[in-house]
């Protein structure tokens, strides 16, 4: 019997402690129809869902099966003392050599959504990773009458939260991230697109015509084609990615030439595609929106039904409806959805919405009249069943509706022709206005152009068509009565405000760095990860006194009990939004916006633009996104508390832009580092063995 079954058999009967075992091996697979070389967790991909209580030691045995070298990272979790289980090379530890093991152990002191993955270089995007849910403990506070008073309603709410499905939204490359690398460093280009959109490791690959392809184009980015524009007379490539020219990618020269196929052609393909049951008896669903994508951000909808996001990034907020959700990479929303529609089958879409790529990827729900399953997995993973791809219809359409000018983010105008900035400025073209339109266009993402946003003041939209599709192929609403999530809106449940003066402002210059596909978060150095991690030999936690720790170029060094002002600066005139992810304890986002940073604190700041920030009920996460630049700068404030001492990364999550160096290390509280236990000596590997 192998070691690694002796472990999962080897369980405690008090559940105190939650042991899980995983091994990890290449193997082959197709998830969206094309076969290619792929990381398997247990032999699957996603892996294995982790599911624990509120509370409960975890014991996260891994075998590394593969060839190369790898970690795991828990994603969202605090990590509170146990700093030595975070998973990162360099940071937290050295990494798992080939045929060798490690055993993470950490406490679930929070509930909620959360989600493992490799954190070597870029091998999530290899298909490494499965999703964690830590269920709540009967004493927390639930959110949910926030959404009804009544008491049966309530109760099945609350059996809804107690049965969820987990759905895993991933992007999928036809060449392995090492393979990618190797292909940007070779023509000097920034990829920014994917050849899929998998729910749960299952997916196909559309195949749009040129036309197709223009006609799902959405109004903020059609100014880019347009004459004049910098996309002008030139055609997305065949999966649906914007050129490759100097707009897209700088400094130069590039090589576009130099993509193959595999990266910018398109076969399409009609793979299974992942099924989740519903039971309608039940009157609620429950689900567990994840990003595990490597580049997009897709927004995620349900035909016909309307979504109550009650948690966001694991952490309950006041309820909020919508009729979609854009999924950032790393991201969690976890939504309750009526049961109220006719029996049959209805389409899961998820349409990124973005500049650099037109792509949506499909998974179906049937109402199942009482047989789920029992499937809290859900498609990829046992219970799940399959669907057919859908039609796509008439929703290539472009046609939107009006957005708002920047400072009336999120107002509830609610179809209010008369509404300042409500004019659609993005049908006239001349060359002298493209700047302005590009700001006006995308100044704010997709939050900007959605009027109509308050929590509870949605009607309920009449059904005008067979699919009641609420979102096109590009991502952009098919009316002016859909909603979309407006993350700034989030509010805490409950709310604990941060506290109003800081200890210390740190601002990062980010942008690309010396090349299209290298980026740095300080604006002065890039966070090494080729050929190996940096300090992968001595990781910081073990050597807070080395050189590499005192790197003031990448290295953070906070001290603990204090308050810290992160300052995303995006210098970048024309650029992607950048997701960025904290380890460790989560942060509030007090404050966006556009143009250039011009002060020494936050403070400051909010003094000179108060309305662009806040300090009352901000959201509450571990996952911030910065808006796309479009004609002047951006930026974005989180405010987070040292409380957890160790080091810990902090890093655009978008994978191709971590590999390229958009990392920074936090030596959180530094002079109080914790005494690490025998089994984790820098050369252990959590079993003292």
């Amino acid at each position: 019997m192998s070691l690694i079954t002796l472990f999962t058999l080897f369980t405690c009967a008090s559940a105190v402690t939650r042991r899980f075992a995983i091994d990890v091996q290449w193997g082959t697979g197709a998830p969206d129809g094309f076969q290619r070389r792929m990381m398997l967790v247990n032999g699957t991909s996603p892996g294995p869902p982790l599911v624990v209580d509120q509370g409960d030691n975890v014991e996260f045995y891994v075998r590394n099966g593969l060839d190369v070298e790898a970690t795991v990272h828990f994603h969202g979790i605090v990590q509170q003392n146990t700093p030595w289980s975070d998973g990162v090379p360099g940071l937290s530890q050295r990494p798992i050599a080939p045929g060798s093991d490690w055993l993470y152990k950490w406490t679930a002191n929070e509930y909620g959504a959360y989600w493992y993955h490799a954190h070597y270089q870029a091998q999530s995007s290899d298909g490494f990773y499965g999703p964690i849910f830590i269920r709540p403990r009967r004493s927390e506070p639930r959110p949910f009458s926030g959404i009804t008073n009544d008491p049966q309603t309530l109760r099945a709410m609350e059996r809804a939260e107690d049965n969820p499905q987990f759905i895993m939204v991933a992007d999928w490359q036809h060449v392995t991230s090492e393979e990618l690398y190797a292909i940007e460093n070779r023509t000097n280009v920034d990829v920014y697109c994917s050849q899929s959109i998998l729910f749960n490791g299952r997916g196909s690959v559309p195949c749009l015509t040129p036309e197709e392809q223009r006609a799902a184009i959405p109004p903020p980015f059609q100014w880019l084609y347009a004459p004049g524009g910098p996309m002008d007379d030139q055609n997305l490539t065949a999966n649906g990615c914007a050129p490759f020219n100097g707009f897209t990618n700088n400094p130069g020269p590039i090589n576009p030439s130099g993509l193959p196929k595999e990266v910018v052609g398109c076969e399409a393909t009609q793979a299974e595609l992942s099924d989740f049951k519903v039971d309608p008896a039940e009157q609620w669903a429950n689900f567990h929106l994840m990003s595990s994508t490597s580049i997009l951000a897709p927004v995620v909808s349900l035909d016909g039904h309307e979504m109550w996001v009650y948690a966001v990034d694991g952490r309950y907020i006041e309820p909020y409806r919508v009729q979609g959700v854009q999924l950032n990479s790393g991201e969690r929303y976890s939504v309750m959805i009526p049961l109220n529609q006719a029996p049959g089958t209805y389409t899961f879409r998820a349409s990124h919405f973005g500049f650099n790529q037109i792509l949506s990827g499909y998974a179906t729900v049937t109402y199942a009249d009482g047989d789920t399953g029992n499937n809290n997995n859900g498609g990829g993973y046992n219970g799940g069943g399959v669907g057919k791809p859908p039609s796509y219809g008439k929703h290539f359409s472009g046609k939107g509706h009006q957005p708002h000018s920047y400072g009336d983010q999120g107002a509830n105008t609610e179809n209010d022709s008369s509404h300042p900035g409500s004019r659609f400025p993005c049908f006239e073209h001349t060359p002298s206005n493209i700047a302005h339109e590009a700001r006006n266009c995308i100044k704010n993402g997709i939050d900007s152009w959605l009027p109509g946003l308050g929590r509870k003041g949605l009607a309920k939209r009449q059904s005008d068509d067979e699919s009641q599709a609420y979102f096109t192929y590009g991502g952009f609403p098919v009316s002016q009565d859909v909603i979309l999530l407006n993350t700034t809106n989030i509010v805490p449940f409950p709310n604990i405000p941060p506290a109003r003066d800081v200890d210390a402002t740190h601002i990062f210059y980010m942008s690309r760095f010396q090349a299209p596909w290298l980026w740095t978060v300080t604006g002065r150095a890039a966070y090494p990860s080729h050929p190996e991690e940096y300090a992968e030999d001595t990781p910081l936690l073990y050597y807070p006194n080395s050189a590499e720790a005192n790197n003031r170029d990448l290295v953070v060094r906070t001290q603990n009990n204090t308050w810290i002002d992160l300052v995303f600066f995006v210098t970048d005139i024309f650029g992607p939004p950048h997701p960025m992810h904290k380890h460790s304890n989560k942060a509030y986002v007090i404050g966006k916006g556009v143009g250039n940073w011009t002060w020494d604190t936050v403070a400051e700041a909010a003094a000179a633009q108060p309305q662009y920030f806040n300090f009352e009920n901000p959201p509450l996460r571990d996952g911030y996104a910065t808006e796309p630049s479009a004609g002047q700068p951006v930026w974005l404030v989180i405010r987070y508390h040292v409380e957890n001492p160790g080091a810990f990364m902090l890093h655009c999550h978008i994978q191709t832009h971590l590999a390229g160096g958009m990392a920074v290390a936090l030596l959180d509280g530094v002079e109080d580092f914790p005494e690490i236990p025998e089994e984790y000596a820098v050369d252990g590997n959590g079993m003292g063995m």
